[in-house]
Parts: structure tokens; C-alpha cells; sequence
């Protein structure tokens, strides 16, 4: 019929025409077959035809006109027919409504004549009643009305409600007026700490105490002290953001430094390694946060391309800055970093920090933060009162400001003062290692600007992603409306106020009405299936790159919702394994601070959720009358990826609950059987007696079955928990390992093609899981990792120089170290989860070290430290007398010989007084320094402490450097006025006041140097280092700022392993440089000799010409004899002749004409011809002003140390320069006259 007035054929539609409309507009016809499909067709017309429907006109077909006049006269009478039953309906509804209010009114009248006659009784009894009756009958009519008023205002009250309404407003008036709760909101369940979810659910009822209760709020649950500070945040929330920092949320990458992506459930494994003592046990942190640690420092003090163009522009106090951490950055490694770390915040707190007392506008160092501090500022304001601590700071200053290290008493200042007590790291607490960690992850944060670039970047996208989502939506709104029509209405909701009954009627009848009227109506789509198809699918495709770019993209992730009590739930989407939620202690404010005026912050503990029932029972004890909880009832119930990944704890209870059934019910037959045999026993029926005890045997055997069938299933359960339970991947040690695994053969390839590794790079490079000694990882131990680095140096030490100390020998030297090692190794407990039974230690957690067996005598932490000490105080000896630095530093000291010739004496003492006065001159200059000029200042101390130097004032120099790291950037009132201190103990400065008036001060500054800055802001600004990093810079001669005083001083100071491998790594690369020096001098050597690779044989039986000026080295022992030397380029030069102690050597000098020749004062060594030497006391006529300035200041002070070596040598023989001296002070003396 359809298909016939939709065709509109005057002459009729055919069978084919009407089976292709057919098709065309209604799928499910296209799905059946074509036979089936057009025998129905043909019978249907058939059948229309036969009732007049159709009318066939040739092979078509019309409607019948009769059929329709017919339809038409049809519907008018069910139209007339329904009028009618609706008029008839409608007087009985208007009849029915006076019914009602008839006898509504009758019902009133009669309630009216009850309580008038009610009223009458109460009167007639009221006159027979006292007068104290009559007002307690008073008192309780009005308490009833009362209740009645309430209650009434109650049901007003709930019927107003619109659900929903605000959390706190519902419960309180739900508590107020007796409101209980609905059926299905059940009570909040027990949430467990967020540390509980280490352990498998079926355990967790009796899981350690220091996972739940007290214990949990004072190490697991996040507390932080009311007091503490923005730094006092807890265990939790520290690792928490640890854990968004590194893989979730800010997920920050680095090429150079790269992490595992470990979960935050791994990082709560690593801590509990440490909650429960396995750290202390086996002295070593967890791999994981050991190379957390490490990396976060590198990325601290590694400066990046960005930062190195941008120095320009950087101030001189930041430079120094950037200088200091790349001088840190050289005592980084695995076991160090506890002290770098330390060292590092020290350094940074005094660049942030001063000494207010100098300088205005500079924050104090630390402060204690002030209860008025809590008070309403305004009021204070108004009242004009002025706190003490306001009047300490002065203005600028907050009160209560704690500087870099924040509150005194707080979780980081702890750390801290155990760093600085030389604490090893595996002494910290879990909460002490996290807020140093956080701490280290927030000035990633604020150095790195290309992060903060890279967050915005987030944002913007994320911004643009969600605007494609909705612009999506709407499109697909709009298609789907013009391709599918409007949906029907649904009908209204029943209002729950007091209106007619017969208005809703109406309107329900009228919305009848409009929607019949609306179907008569055919709806013809604007919209085809093809374009409705596209909009769908680039719907989905918007929703799936939205969904992207929440889990890449997000960088801080926000509640998911809050319950009644304000309480923040989070979902993390890099690991959507677990609930967390924050769960605020009100009731944790101490009484005394609530009257302060200003609101505080109360305690907060973290809880988890992470088991499937246990989420179930948290969604049905939200309310969802309630704002917040209804919100966060649909959000949690739309996280289809967490439903996914909760653990189900069921599955195993239910096979341990079948299991028990079972072995029930065997007994329960067992018992049967026993009882059949016991009954049959003394009967005469023997084949019912062996029927029983037969069905007795078949139970026990059953029995014997289940219980083998039950023993392999715990087996395999066991060995699956086991499997899920290896602490090696549950903890990061397998993360880490594999981590470095894939970079071990990439560095591997890089090095594969030079022979000469370099100690120094190697320890730096070291991964944070050889520090556990585990074959199977390949870890060394921590001190075994000190040891070997140690024992090659040495060995590369001793291809250059054979042993030669006749007190010990080499290899009971090196004994030492290995002995060392292994006692290390052996009182070192590796144990990784909880605790194993003695049975299962072989295949369970617990792992051997390799050294155990070894036989090595027990000995004392503080023993082993002290014995590797002297070992690196014997080999920074040896390599620092190899290389020559060690006779050069000697023969500076030599004493001046008081017996010598009295004119000469007079000749060096008067140079001698000279240069003493030269430190004097610059010291009291400082007094005409503006305080404000730190930079010249400090160009100022540090060329005196050189000039002392060089005049052997070693005392001097010592005060001087103590005086110059009182130093501090914008702030040199303290230096200066010691350094001016120093020079009053020492006999103060005796010049006059012209000479004074005439001091350039730029000259002052320069302590020989031939370039002086002139621009005092650019000038260099001392070091913020603390000393113990300075000192540890003086190994193998030392620098300007230490020497080998120093280095022996911080040796001294050592207590702990990580303090001795920062001092080892600082030493191995200055050793390293030394070592390849000497290597490639007496390559050059052996080049000019023409030895062979193996130095066992010449190739040429001539020496190469070469230049003279070149350095080169060789094992050689120095001769008494004193001559000088003239190479290219330099005037004649003391020198000592040098004994090769290396057979090839000396006989390739034999007989050559060349000789090996060691300057004085220096520790180089040249290859120079004989002609080129002459005696030392010989006279040399040799123009000098050819030479620059410097080389002759040089020239100058060799000669005057090789002169003293000379008088030393040669007691009671007349100094040769006697003659020569006297006629030149003559002069002089004359010129001053």
C-alpha cells in the first residue's frame, strides 16, 4: 500500500516497481532471499486484490477508491465513537469531582462539630483541675503542636528538595530531622592505607602493624606535621609526586639520563625495602631510588645547549653558580650521591640565603616560624601592633621565611643534618629519602625552562583536542537529528507539590494528543546514511584522540571527585591500577590553633582501593542525593580501564572454599562407611559386611586421592604467588638492570676502539644495580665497585712505574683492598621482600654474595673504610711522586740555610721581604674597598693567598683561604674583615700613606697574570662550595684553592663510604689525567728513541731529531748534579740530570749524545742534547729582554730555588755569586739614596 501512493502511477504500479521501493526504503526486506522475498510480495497482492484493496489494471495495481470511501467512513465512526466515550467520560469526571468535594465538605463539617464537642468536654474538665495540672496540660499541648509544626515543616521541607543538593547540607539536615538513610547506600567501608596494597588481599587481615593503624599514620599514610612547613607533606604524597615527575604526569624524559617506566606501586615496594630494615640488612638503598637519585642530580648539574648560549646574558652570581655545579657534578656516582647531595643543597641554600646583617633586602638563612604568624593580618593592621619577629627580620622579610631547607624540625632538615653527620643513605628514612627526592624533582622543575614550555605546550593541545571533541559531538547531533527525527517525548514526571489532580490529567491528554497528531505527520530525512556514517565515525575518532591526550598529555592530574566529607579520590591514568584517595582529620587540629582566626589545614592520610569488591562496596556508599558523590558515583562507574585492572580476590577464596567442601564430604562419607561397618559387625550376612568395608577402603582411597590432587593445586598455586611475587622485578632491581643492559652494548661500540678506559668515567658511569651483590645481576657491591676502580688505577699506575717500596709488597698491598671488600661483602644481608623460611632461602628471595665464600676475619664498618683509606693515601702518594709534582712542591719548600754567606743572605732576604710585603700591599688595600665590590674583593684575597704561596707563608695562606670562604655573592663584609684580621696577627702593614694613595687597585687584583679585568661586575665571584668539597680537590698537587694538606685533611674527615667515593671519583679523574699525560710523554719518548711496541728493542740506532721544548717522561730517578739546560724557545734553565731507571731507555741514551733533564721547580721533563748543558754555577751571557715578563718571573724563582738546593748540597764551600752580588746592592742602594 506504501509503495502504491508513494509511486503516485495514474495507471497503477507494477509487481517490480513496488519490489524496488520496497527495497529502497526498508532494509530488513533486502535482508531475506529474493524467492522468499517475492513469493511474499505476490501474496500479498494477491491478497489485497482479493479483499479490494488493490484494483489490478492489466500487470498493475491501483488502490480500489471503494476500499478507500470505506476506510475513511471507518475512521469517522471510531472518531465519533471516541468523542462521544470522551464526553461521556467527561461528565462523569465533573460528577465524580462534586462527589468529592461534597463529601469533602460533609467530612470537614463533621471534624468541625467533633473538635467544637471536644473542646466543650476539655473545658468542663479544665474547671475541676488545679492549677499546676492546668499549666503542665498547657505545656504539653504546646510541645505537641510544636512537634506537629515540625514535622509539618519537615515533609514542606522534603517535598521542596530537587535532588541533587550539596553534600554537607544534605547530611546535616538529614541528621537534624531524622531523615534515614536509603536501602541501598550502604556504610563506608574501611579503606586501607595506600602502603596495604603491597599485600595480596587474602593476607591483608593479618598484615604487619606498620601497615595500618598508628604505626601507618607516622611513616605510610602521608601525615604532615600541622607546623611544618610547604616542605612537611608526608611519606606518600612525596613519592607521589616522585612518581608523576618521572612516569605519570609531568613524565619527564631525558635522553642523556634515562629511567625505567616503573609504576607507583614499584615505588611503594622500593620503600617498603626500606620500611621494614632489608636496606640496613644489606647496606645498599634499592636500585631503583639509588639511580632515581643519580639522575636527578646529573640532570641538576649538567648543563644543557640551551643553558650554555643563554650564559651571556646570565648574571655573574648564577655563573658562579652553574661553575660550582659542574665542580660537583665531577664526585657523582652511584655510592657518592648522598654526599653530592648533600653538598648540592648546601650550595644551593647559601646561594639563596645570607647574612642579613650585611646587606639589606637579603632573606635570613632560617627562622622559626611565629604563632602570630597565624593571626589576621588586617587585624594586626588595625591594632598597629608589631611583632618581634617583624622587628628581627626588618622589612622585606616574612616572618617565619626557613630558606632553602626549610622548618628546622621538618622531614628535610633531618635528612639533611644526617648527610651532614657522613650518614650513609640506607640509614634515611623512607620519608627522609622522598623529601630529599622531592625536594631535588622541584628544582628540575624551576631550572629547566623548556619543561615549563613543554607544559604549556600540553595544555594548549589538550585545549584544541577537546574543542574537535565537541565540535564532533555537536555534528553528530545535528546529522543524526536530520537523518533518524526527533526522539518521542517522554512523558512528564508526576510533580510532587500539592496541584489538581485533573490539571496533570489535562496535560497528560493534551501531550497525547500532540504526539498522535505529530505520528500522523510521515518525518522525511535531510540526511543520508552515508553522512550520518561519517559524522559517527569522526565522533569516535575525536573521542579517541581525546582519550590520548589525557593519558599523554595531562600534566597535573585533578580529583576525579570529592565525597561528603571533602575527601579528594584520584585515578591516575599512566597507572590505573588503584584508587587513591585523600582522606582528610579534622579532628587532628590541635583545639589551641582553631581560635587563631585563619583556617587550617588538618592532617590528611592516603588510602587505596584496589581489589574489585572493595570498589563495589565504595560505590554503594555514595549518595548520589548528594552534589559531589553523585558526580563521583557516575565518574568511577565510567572508569571501565580501572574495572579492568583491580585485582579479584574472589578466585582464590573461591577454590580454597571448594576444596574445603570436598574434603568435608569425603569425611562426612567416610564416617558413613565406618558406621555401616561397625553395624554390619557380628551379623551373619557376610556379603553385606563386605559390601561396607569395601565403600570404607573406596572412601580412603578417595581421601588419599584428594589429598594429592589438593597438595599439587596449593603447589601451583604457591608457585604463582611466587612467580607474582618476585621482588626483583616488584622492587625496579630487573628495570634497572635491563636499562642499563640495552645501553651496556651501545657504550660498548662506542669504546670498542679505544684501549685506554678511563677509571673516572667508568664510576661516574656506574649502574645503581651493581651496588647489589648479586651474581645473577652482575652487582659487585658498593665498596667492591671502590675497590676495583682503585686496583686498576693502581695497575696503570704500575705499568708506568713498577713497585718499588721495600716496607710492603705489591701484592699484599692489594690484598688489603680485596680483604676489604670482602668483609664488606659479608656482613651484608641481601634480602628482598619479606623475611623466607630457612627451607626456601635457596629459591626464594633471599640471594648469597658471591664473597661469603671466601674466609675473611669479621671486621668493623669503620675498619674497612679506614683501610681503604690508607690504601688511596698510598697510591695518590705514589702517582703524585711519578709524576713529578711531588719533588717539584719539595724543592719550593726547601728551607732557606741560615749559615750561608751573609751577602747573599742579604740579597734573598731583601727579595724575600720584598714579595712578604707584596701580600701586605694587597691585604691592607682592601680597607679603601667599598663592601658592595665583592667581585674585586675576592680577586683580591685570592692573588695574595698566591703571592703567600709562592713566598712559602703557608700559614699565611691557610688563614688567608679560611678567610676567603666567608665570601658570600652580593655580601664581602665578612671576608674582608678577616682577611684584615690576618694581616694584624702577622704584624699589620708598615708602608706610608702616599703609597697607598697611588695603589691601582686592578693591579692588586692581578696575581701575575698578564690579562687584568677592568670591569669589576664581570670579575669572578668566589666560590658558595662548602670547604669539604674544596678540600677534596688538593689530591695530586692540588689547585689554587687546596693542596695536599687539604686532600689529607678531608681523608682524615672521611667516616663514611659515600664521602670516600666522592673524595676516590675526584681523585681518579685528576689521577686519570696525570697518568694519560705520563703514558702519552713516554710514547712520545719512545717515538723519538725508536722503540717497538713492546720497548724491547730499537728500530733506529739513531735518536730523532725532535724539539726540545716538547715534555716528555720516562721512569727515572733524579742525580744530585745541578747544571743548566737551554731548550727551544726558553733561556739556559736549572736543571737536574735524570737516571733512567728503565733499561731500553738508558742504553738508547748511551753513547747518543742526549741526556734526560728535570727542571727545577717543575715537574717536566725534557730530552736535550749534551752541548745544551753546562754547569750551574757557570756563567752564561745571554740577552733576557728577548723573553716575555711571565718566563722570566719563572726563570727567576727556579733559580732561586735551584740556588738554595745548590748551597744545601755544597756546606762550607764559598758561594760562587759572592763577588757578583756586591757591586749590584751597592748600586741599588746608591739609586735609593
Amino acid at each position: 500500500h506504501d509503495a502504491i501512493v508513494s509511486l503516485k502511477d495514474r495507471t497503477g504500479s507494477s509487481v517490480p516497481a513496488i519490489s524496488k521501493w520496497i527495497l529502497a526504503n526498508h532494509e530488513h526486506a533486502a535482508a531475506a532471499s529474493a524467492n522468499l522475498f517475492k513469493n511474499r510480495l505476490g501474496k500479498s497482492v494477491k491478497e489485497g486484490v482479493k479483499e479490494g484493496r488493490f484494483v489490478k489494471v492489466k500487470s498493475s495495481f491501483k488502490i480500489n477508491p471503494d476500499w478507500i470511501k470505506k476506510q475513511k467512513a471507518a475512521t469517522k465512526a471510531k472518531e465519533a465513537a471516541r468523542k462521544k466515550a470522551e464526553k461521556q467520560r467527561q461528565k462523569e469526571l465533573e460528577k465524580a469531582k462534586h462527589q468529592v468535594k461534597a463529601d469533602a465538605e460533609k467530612k470537614k463539617s463533621e471534624e468541625l462539630k467533633a473538635k467544637k464537642k471536644a473542646e466543650e468536654e476539655n473545658k468542663e474538665k479544665e474547671k475541676i483541675l488545679t492549677p499546676e495540672e492546668l499549666q503542665a496540660k498547657k505545656a504539653a499541648r504546646k510541645r505537641k503542636e510544636e512537634a506537629e509544626a515540625r514535622k509539618t515543616y519537615i515533609e514542606q521541607q522534603l517535598r521542596k528538595r530537587r535532588y541533587p543538593i550539596e553534600d554537607t547540607r544534605l547530611h546535616k539536615e538529614n541528621k537534624e530531622w531524622g531523615v534515614k538513610p536509603r536501602e541501598h547506600v550502604k556504610k563506608r567501608p574501611a579503606l586501607p592505607h595506600s602502603l596495604t596494597c603491597l599485600i595480596p588481599p587474602h593476607l591483608r587481615e593479618s598484615n604487619p602493624k606498620k601497615y595500618r593503624g598508628s604505626a601507618a599514620n607516622a611513616s605510610a599514610s602521608g601525615n604532615g606535621s600541622l607546623l611544618g612547613g610547604n616542605h612537611e607533606r608526608g611519606l606518600i604524597t612525596d613519592a607521589i609526586h616522585v612518581y608523576h615527575f618521572f612516569c605519570g604526569d609531568v613524565g619527564f624524559v631525558d635522553v642523556d639520563n634515562p629511567v625505567p617506566k616503573f609504576s607507583l606501586k614499584t615505588m611503594f615496594y622500593a620503600l617498603d625495602e626500606v620500611l621494614n630494615g632489608n636496606s640496613k640488612l644489606a647496606k645498599s638503598l634499592p636500585p631503583l631510588i639509588t639511580h632515581l637519585f643519580v639522575t636527578t642530580l646529573r640532570m641538576l648539574m649538567t648543563q644543557s645547549h640551551d643553558e650554555d648560549e643563554e650564559d651571556a646574558d646570565l648574571e655573574p652570581v648564577e655563573l658562579r653558580l652553574h661553575e660550582d655545579l659542574s665542580k660537583l657534578r665531577e664526585g657523582l656516582n652511584a655510592v657518592s650521591w648522598s654526599q653530592i647531595c648533600f653538598f648540592y643543597m648546601n650550595l644551593m641554600d647559601r646561594y639563596y640565603t645570607s647574612d642579613v646583617s650585611l646587606e639589606e633586602g637579603v632573606l635570613p638563612g632560617e627562622g622559626k616560624l611565629e604563632m602570630s604568624y597565624f593571626w589576621d593580618k588586617d587585624q594586626m593592621d588595625e591594632e598597629g601592633t608589631e611583632t618581634e619577629s617583624t622587628k628581627e627580620c626588618g622589612e622585606g622579610v616574612l616572618p617565619g621565611y626557613n630558606a632553602y631547607l626549610g622548618d628546622p624540625q621538618g622531614v628535610l632538615m633531618k635528612a639533611y643534618r644526617k648527610l651532614q653527620n657522613q650518614n650513609e643513605p640506607w640509614t634515611l628514612k623512607a620519608d627522609e629519602l622522598m623529601a630529599l627526592l622531592r625536594t631535588l624533582t622541584d628544582d628540575v622543575l624551576a631550572k629547566r625552562p623548556d619543561l615549563a614550555e613543554d607544559i604549556t605546550g600540553r595544555g594548549d593541545k589538550l585545549y584544541e583536542l577537546s574543542k574537535a571533541k565537541r565540535a564532533a559531538v555537536v555534528k553528530y547531533n545535528k546529522v543524526r537529528l536530520a537523518h533518524e527525527g526527533p526522539k518521542k517525548p517522554s512523558r512528564p514526571k508526576k510533580s510532587e507539590g500539592n496541584e489538581d489532580k485533573a490539571d496533570n490529567k489535562n496535560e497528560e491528554e493534551q501531550a497525547d494528543a500532540e504526539s498522535k497528531d505529530e505520528d500522523a505527520k510521515p518525518f522525511v530525512p535531510t540526511a543520508t546514511k552515508q553522512q550520518f556514517a561519517a559524522a559517527e565515525k569522526a565522533k569516535t575518532k575525536a573521542d579517541e584522540a581525546y582519550e590520548n591526550g589525557l593519558n599523554k598529555l595531562i600534566s597535573r592530574t585533578e580529583p576525579v571527585g570529592f565525597d561528603r566529607n571533602f575527601n579528594a579520590i584520584y585515578f591516575f591514568r599512566h597507572d590505573p591500577t588503584m584508587l587513591h584517595i585523600e582522606q582528610l582529620k579534622h579532628s587532628s587540629v590541635p583545639s589551641e590553633m582553631k581560635g587563631l582566626g585563619a583556617e587550617m589545614i588538618p592532617f590528611s592520610s592516603w588510602h587505596c582501593i584496589d581489589t574489585k569488591p572493595l570498589f563495589e562496596q565504595f560505590l554503594e556508599s555514595l549518595d548520589s542525593r548528594g552534589q559531589r558523590e553523585d558526580e563521583l558515583f557516575k565518574m568511577c562507574s565510567s572508569l571501565t580501564v580501572l574495572k579492568r585492572r583491580l585485582q579479584d580476590e574472589r578466585k582464590e577464596n573461591t577454590r580454597a572454599v571448594a576444596r574445603e567442601r570436598e574434603k568435608e564430604e569425603l569425611e562426612r562419607r567416610l564416617q558413613n562407611a565406618k558406621n555401616a561397618c561397625d553395624a554390619e559387625d557380628g551379623r551373619r550376612s557376610g556379603r553385606l559386611a563386605s559390601m561396607a568395608q569395601d565403600e570404607f577402603k573406596k572412601v580412603e582411597e578417595e581421601i588419599l586421592q584428594m589429598a594429592k590432587v589438593h597438595e599439587i593445586e596449593e603447589r601451583q598455586e604457591k608457585q604463582g604467588r611466587e612467580m607474582a611475587s618476585d621482588y626483583t622485578l616488584l622492587t625496579g632491581l630487573q628495570m634497572v638492570t635491563d636499562l642499563f643492559a640495552g645501553q651496556r652494548s651501545t657504550r660498548s661500540n662506542k669504546n670498542q676502539g679505544s684501549d685506554d678506559q678511563n677509571e673516572a668515567a667508568l664510576l661516574a658511569n656506574t649502574p645503581s644495580h651493581k651496588l647489589w651483590t648479586d651474581e645473577r645481576i652482575g652487582g659487585n657491591g658498593t665498596l667492591q665497585i671502590l675497590v676495583e676502580n682503585l686496583l686498576s688505577l693502581e695497575e696503570k699506575c704500575n705499568d708506568l712505574s713498577p713497585w718499588a717500596r721495600e716496607d710492603m709488597t705489591r701484592m699484599a698491598w692489594r690484598k688489603q683492598l680485596s680483604d676489604a671488600s670482602c668483609a664488606w661483602a659479608i656482613d651484608c644481608v641481601l634480602q628482598l621482600g619479606p623475611p623466607v623460611d630457612e627451607e626456601d632461602s635457596n629459591e626464594g628471595n633471599a640471594q648469597t654474595s658471591p664473597f661469603k665464600k671466601q674466609k675473611v676475619d669479621p671486621v668493623s664498618l669503620s675498619s674497612i673504610v679506614t683501610t681503604v683509606k690508607l690504601c688511596l693515601k698510598d697510591l695518590e702518594m705514589r702517582i703524585f711522586d711519578v709524576s713529578g709534582k711531588k719533588k717539584a712542591i719539595e724543592e719550593a719548600d726547601t728551607p732557606v740555610d741560615e749559615d750561608e754567606d751573609a751577602v747573599s743572605e742579604e740579597e734573598d732576604n731583601e727579595e724575600l721581604i720584598k714579595r712578604q710585603n707584596s701580600w701586605k700591599i694587597k691585604i691592607n688595600a682592601l680597607k679603601r674597598i667599598a663592601t658592595h665590590r665583592y667581585g674585586l674583593t675576592r680577586d683580591i684575597i685570592v692573588a695574595a693567598i698566591t703571592v703567600a704561596r709562592k713566598s712559602h707563608l703557608n700559614q699565611v695562606a691557610a688563614e688567608l683561604k679560611t678567610a676567603l670562604q666567608m665570601l658570600r655573592p652580593q655580601s664581602a663584609g665578612e671576608a674582608k674583615m678577616a682577611a684584615i684580621k690576618v694581616l694584624e696577627k702577622f704584624g699589620g702593614y708598615g708602608g706610608s700613606g702616599d703609597e697607598d694613595e697611588e695603589v691601582d687597585f686592578n693591579e692588586l687584583a692581578n696575581a701575575g697574570d698578564t690579562t687584568v679585568k677592568k670591569d669589576d661586575e664581570g670579575a669572578e665571584i668566589a666560590s658558595m662550595l662548602c670547604d669539604e668539597v674544596i678540600m677534596m680537590s688538593g689530591s695530586v698537587g692540588g689547585d689554587n684553592f687546596a693542596d695536599k694538606s687539604d686532600w689529607s685533611d678531608a681523608i682524615r674527615d672521611c667516616k663514611s663510604v659515600s664521602r670516600l667515593a666522592a673524595i676516590l671519583h675526584i681523585f681518579l679523574s685528576k689521577a686519570d689525567h696525570t697518568l694519560n699525560k705520563l703514558k702519552e710523554e713516554r710514547s712520545l719518548l719512545d717515538s723519538i728513541l725508536g722503540l717497538n711496541a713492546k720497548r724491547t728493542s730499537r728500530s733506529k740506532s739513531a735518536i730523532r731529531k725532535h724539539d726540545s721544548s716538547i715534555s716528555i717522561w720516562c721512569n727515572a730517578k733524579l742525580t744530585d748534579k745541578l747544571i743548566k739546560a737551554r731548550v727551544t724557545g726558553f733561556p739556559w734553565w736549572p736543571a737536574h740530570v735524570c737516571a733512567p731507571l728503565d733499561s731500553v731507555v738508558a742504553a738508547a741514551l748511551k753513547g747518543s749524545g742526549y741526556g734526560l733533564v728535570s727542571s727545577v721547580g717543575s715537574a717536566d721533563m725534557y730530552l736535550v742534547a749534551e752541548k745544551d748543558m753546562i754547569g750551574f754555577t757557570d756563567d752564561t751571557d745571554e740577552d733576557l729582554s728577548q723573553y716575555e715578563k711571565a718566563t722570566l718571573i719563572e726563570l727567576h724563582e727556579s733559580v732561586a730555588i735551584a740556588k738554595k738546593l745548590w748551597r744545601l748540597r755544597n756546606r762550607g764551600v764559598a758561594s760562587p755569586w759572592i763577588k757578583k752580588s756586591r757591586p749590584r746592592i751597592t748600586e741599588e742602594k746608591k739609586s735609593a739614596n
